[in-house]
């Protein structure tokens, strides 16, 4: 594990993420390279009288809610001396994952997870379970 992105929302669980990966770096031998991922999805819009400057309004307010959440991971990764890049994104957080690990050549996925468990997983379609599918490198869920 050298080059990580943590898929990071602010949630608990996140926050647990983010303190593995601070103690996992604490503790490797090895500089570790951390990439944290904010995905925001798009808002699904109906309606005729929808202008194209509401919806660029919707999606910079979205980013600007993925830059407050990414500033938080920031900080504590700044203070932990782990090196870091932030990245806001709009869209599907399994396609946006998968994206940013082959853009960006990650050999980790680490993120939170609610622990559902199997069958409410299933019926909710957890964001974890997609990723997991979607990306060709190992995933590491923190609970």
């Amino acid at each position: 594990m050298r080059t990580v992105l943590l898929a990071y929302d602010g949630s608990d669980n996140a926050k647990r993420a983010l303190q593995y990966i601070i103690d996992f770096a604490a503790d490797a031998s090895k500089a570790l390279n951390v990439h944290v991922l904010n995905a925001q999805q798009e808002p699904v819009i109906y309606g005729e009288f929808v202008t194209p400057s509401t919806v660029e309004e919707l999606n910079n307010g979205l980013l600007a809610k993925s830059h407050h959440t990414l500033e938080e991971a920031a900080t504590a990764l700044q203070a932990a001396g782990v090196a870091h890049q932030t990245h806001a994104v709009l869209g599907n957080v399994a396609e946006q994952v998968n994206d940013a690990v082959k853009r960006l050549g990650c050999d980790t996925v680490v993120m939170g997870t609610r622990g559902l468990g199997s069958f409410t997983g299933m019926l909710l379609g957890s964001a974890a379970n997609r990723v997991i599918h979607e990306v060709s490198v190992p995933v590491l869920l923190v609970k």
